[in-house]
């Protein structure tokens, strides 16, 4: 990003050109969308784009963080009934709460699963690790009598990008091999069996 909003009104700009940037995407595709159409959709004048994203790969890179900071919160939500449960429950919940989230905006994460490799990434995946990571970590400080996951940071790095890469390559692909239920037990039990063996009672 260019430079930062300071002012609300600044804000609001820089919110609606994020949003119009997902809109944009869902409806033409990434390789269809330029920084004219954005612009157009979020009503504002390319100039008013150049003062806050250099190009619409600083765009796309500002949806992503707020798409893993959306995430987040949809797996927070749900959290506090999940530290209860057992290791199973809990991966599989998350898991639900990912596809439910994919699901409030389907062909949007379906064009970027599909364009993947081609986008830069690697903050929205150290992001998610991180948020991840303090999932387990209060999982365990909850479980601290029956379990200790052994260096926990390279345990969630295993499971995160093991998830991560399995269901973007699950959704990029035109037929899918199994259902989505399917593949959540499969992703579950590969999981939350190798958290199992990690842990140390």
């Amino acid at each position: 990003m260019r430079r930062k909003p300071s002012q609300e009104r600044s804000r609001q700009v820089v919110e609606a050109l994020i949003e119009a940037t997902a809109q944009t995407i869902a409806q033409r595709g990434l390789a269809q969308t330029t920084t004219n159409h954005i612009a157009a959709r979020a009503g504002v004048s390319v100039g008013s784009v150049y003062q806050y994203f250099g190009n619409k790969e600083e765009l796309v890179g500002a949806l992503l963080d707020k798409l893993v900071n959306d995430l987040g919160q949809a797996v927070d939500r749900g959290l506090p009934l999940l530290l209860d449960a057992d290791l199973r429950t809990i991966v599989r919940g998350l898991l639900q709460a990912g596809f439910a989230f994919v699901g409030g905006n389907e062909k949007l994460y379906l064009e970027l699963a599909r364009n993947w490799d081609q986008l830069s990434t690697q903050r929205f995946l150290r992001t998610l690790e991180r948020h991840l990571q303090e999932v387990f970590r209060l999982y365990a400080l909850r479980h601290y009598r029956e379990m200790h996951i052994d260096n926990l940071p390279v345990a969630v790095f295993v499971v995160t990008n093991s998830m991560v890469f399995t269901i973007l390559q699950y959704l990029s692909l035109p037929q899918a091999p199994c259902t989505r239920e399917t593949l959540m037990d499969e992703l579950t039990e590969m999981a939350a069996g190798y958290l199992q063996r990690r842990a140390a009672p």
